[in-house]
């Protein structure tokens, strides 16, 4: 089964002026490795900076988690402390090449309240993936708890742009200042996938980031 491994953490000066560089240091010490198969990495949004702290994402796709796990104490060891990085395993059920392909890439971590059930939130979950299937501007999404913590889920979705919109998207209940217009559209009071979220709100926490991902191809 095809893992996604996602890194996100907060990008130094130096990589923000010379991501290239940096991430062709790091990616180009995994490259022939058993297991990998792609490597992507991009930069959140900047209208959706909290305290003006810009957060860089990395996704490498492997074949297994065994073979994503025998590299974590390396991929580990090339960040600092200040870099606070966050490392997901996903055990995703559907194909990533549409979602992290896409113009502007998605990534929903969803984090389970103490007491609620892993169960009732994956049902949410696939009704929220069936809502969003085939809608405007959308590019497929994958869905999964992680490897490190069942009561973590996240979601990779697709999308066609995100443009800077004038609706609030507390409107959803997801704290962005701005977002994606399509996203909105698929997600605006009265659509169904507005009253599953509005549900997953009730058990679980909700954190959105969008990147326009590139393949890293040194």
């Amino acid at each position: 089964m095809t893992i996604p491994e996602i890194i996100i953490f907060e990008a130094s000066k130096d990589y923000q002026e010379n991501p290239e560089d940096v991430t062709a240091a790091a990616v180009v010490q995994l490259k022939g490795i058993e297991g990998i198969e792609a490597s992507y990495h991009g930069f959140q949004y900047d209208d959706e900076l909290e305290a003006g702290v810009k957060k860089a994402v990395w996704v490498n796709v492997w074949d297994s988690y065994d073979s994503a796990s025998k590299q974590l104490a390396h991929l580990q060891s090339l960040f600092k402390p200040e870099n606070k990085p966050e490392i997901y395993h996903v055990k995703s059920g559907s194909d990533l090449i549409n979602p992290i392909s896409a113009t502007c890439t998605e990534i929903a971590r969803m984090n389970l309240h103490t007491g609620e059930s892993t169960a009732a939130l994956a049902e949410l979950v696939d009704q929220l993936e069936a809502s969003l299937k085939g809608g405007e501007g959308a590019h497929d999404s994958t869905w999964g708890p992680t490897f490190e913590d069942p009561n973590v889920t996240i979601g990779i979705l697709g999308w066609d742009s995100k443009e800077v919109s004038s609706l609030q998207s507390r409107e959803s209940g997801i704290g962005l200042t701005d977002v994606m217009q399509a996203h909105l559209k698929a997600v605006a009071p009265g659509t169904k996938a507005y009253d599953i979220i509005q549900k997953i709100l009730k058990i679980a926490d909700i954190t959105l980031l969008h990147t326009d991902l590139k393949k890293f191809s040194a």
